[in-house]
This record gives C-alpha cells, sequence and structure tokens, in this order.
C-alpha cells in the first residue's frame, strides 16, 4: 500500500465517523482545536493525520480505538509496500519485463468492484470467535483476470487484532463477471472495534490497483464479551 492510499482510506473512514454523529466541520474544528482547513484536509486524504487527532476522532465519535487500530494497520501495509519494493530492486526485477511492483498482467482498464458483503461494519461477534465473512466482487474492467488473491494488508499475526489468512483465492472472471471471495477470520481477544484491510494482489503480493481509485477491501466489527 502507498502512503497516499494510507491517507485516503483513514480520511475517509473519519468524514464517515464525524458525519455518522451529524456534527459539522465547523464545529468539530472548533471543539478539537484543529484548524477547519487542517480538518478538511485529513478527511479527504491530503494529508496524514497525526495520533492525537486520531484519539480525539475515537473519543468525540465513539469509535472505541476503531480510527487508532486502523491507522496501525494502515501504517503496516505502507511499511509492507515498502518492504516489496525493496525486495524487487534487491532481486533486479525490471518494471517492464516482470511487473515491478505491480503484477507483470497489470492494465489501467482493470476494474474491480464490491458489490456485496457478509458480516456488515459493526457486526458484534465474541471474543475468539471465528466467523466466515464472504465478499462479492464483480470485476468492472476490460481485463479477464486470472490467478489472483485478496491478500491481506498489514501483519495478520499481531496480538489483539483481527485475525485472518494471509490470503485467499479470487475466482478467475471475465469481465462483467461476479465473484465470490470467503474466508474465515477470528476476532481478537480484547473488546472494542477492529478492522482488517484487503486488497487484489498476484501470487507474489504486489497490488492491482495500487492508486486512490480503488480503496481497500476490509472487514470491521466490534468485539464484545458475549451476545
Amino acid at each position: 500500500m502507498r502512503p497516499a492510499q494510507a491517507r485516503y482510506v483513514i480520511g475517509a473512514r473519519m468524514r464517515e465517523l464525524r458525519e455518522a454523529a451529524g456534527v459539522p466541520l465547523t464545529r468539530a474544528a472548533a471543539e478539537s482545536g484543529w484548524d477547519k482547513g487542517h480538518l478538511s484536509r485529513v478527511e479527504r486524504g491530503h494529508t496524514k493525520p497525526s495520533r492525537e487527532l486520531i484519539e480525539w476522532y475515537d473519543d468525540s465519535f465513539g469509535a472505541n480505538q476503531a480510527l487508532v487500530n486502523q491507522l496501525t494497520e494502515l501504517d503496516a501495509a505502507v511499511r509492507a509496500g515498502r518492504d516489496m519494493s525493496q525486495r524487487d530492486l534487491r532481486r533486479h526485477v525490471q518494471p517492464v519485463l516482470l511487473g515491478g511492483s505491480v503484477p507483470i498482467d497489470h492494465h489501467p482498464d482493470d476494474r474491480a468492484e464490491l458489490v456485496g458483503e457478509t458480516v456488515p461494519d459493526g457486526t458484534q461477534v465474541r471474543r475468539d470467535e471465528l466467523f466466515e465473512k464472504t465478499w462479492v466482487i464483480r470485476n468492472s474492467g476490460e481485463r479477464p483476470w486470472c490467478n489472483r488473491w485478496l491478500t491481506r494488508q498489514g501483519v495478520p499475526g499481531t496480538p489483539g487484532r483481527l485475525r485472518s489468512p494471509t490470503r485467499a483465492p479470487v475466482p478467475d472472471a471475465t469481465p462483467g463477471d461476479i465473484v465470490t471471495v470467503t474466508m474465515t477470520l477470528q476476532a481478537p481477544p480484547q473488546v472494542g472495534a477492529s478492522t482488517a484491510y484487503f486488497k487484489l494482489t498476484d501470487e507474489a503480493g504486489r497490488l492491482y490497483y495500487p492508486g486512490l481509485e480503488s480503496p481497500p477491501i476490509y472487514c470491521t466489527i466490534l468485539t464484545v464479551y458475549d451476545l
């Protein structure tokens, strides 16, 4: 994941939380002490938020540390993307011939669209409980899909985070086809909100959609003691 992607995702989530709470941007600026223009740039993904601002949104809009967890996940995904690029360089991968930091069959006319999912955002799940998440994805571009994967961004095994496999296979699809990807995840032992992010990649983990037009597919749950 690139830094610009991470800024876009966390900014969009911050805006969603603020708007869901019915708080105008002007009021958020007055109550937080941050400039309205700065908050606007953060929510649009132009500026990375500080940890203090993330914590203020968490506390003010009842996110129960969800934003802090997301920021940590996204920072890890950015570092993983940098590490992957460095590995490509060390192996002398030539971008023109082998795809470089994007897959060999990467093409600008390739598109993916999330059209449905199970386990809606905010679903309550018991601590450590296993559950099944399904995403329904349409090949909305002009290129066929072959040997693709839905790959976790960040570190799946980090203690206290929503746990998942590293990746799951995506069925091959021609343009217009709709495919289903199912994955078994496990709630963390701690109560509160947690999120796992995934992107479509090749077998080596290289992103098919590195730009802002395709934010990650994700799963957000609220872990509780009991239902």
